[in-house]
């Protein structure tokens, strides 16, 4: 799941991965198995490879039974069916304002293209 510039990777409505710019070159990767001890801070070279690694480290704890190429699939299928937590009200105000003005904009930039273009005659 995407949120702004960060990444979460969420397995029983639980957040278990996190990919996060800090400033630095690349990112810092946060993840976390099924039992307390077993939570893993590092960095990553970018949010692609952070990604990737999250899957796999994830994948391997949480399913310890599956062979890992079967545990990343199933732990990237259930991901994607997990719905991100509820936003707060002043939140979800600001996210539908941005998203009514990127409309208002795209279409303004649409018109100005189909403007500029030549037309066919037929």
């Amino acid at each position: 799941m995407q949120t702004g510039e960060r990444w979460a990777l969420w397995w029983n409505a639980r957040e278990v991965a996190a990919v996060i710019p800090d400033g630095r070159p690349g990112v810092r990767l946060w993840m976390k198995g099924q039992k307390m001890w077993q939570t893993k801070d590092v960095r990553a070279a970018s949010v692609r490879q952070g990604k990737r690694f999250a899957e796999r480290w994830c994948a391997a704890r949480l399913y310890p039974e599956l062979p890992l190429r079967e545990a990343v699939a199933r732990l990237v299928e259930t991901a994607a069916h997990v719905q991100a937590p509820p936003l707060p009200p002043k939140e979800r105000q600001q996210v539908r304002r941005l998203a009514d003005a990127g409309g208002r904009d795209i279409a303004r930039i649409k018109e100005a293209l189909d403007a500029r273009r030549p037309q066919q005659a037929h």
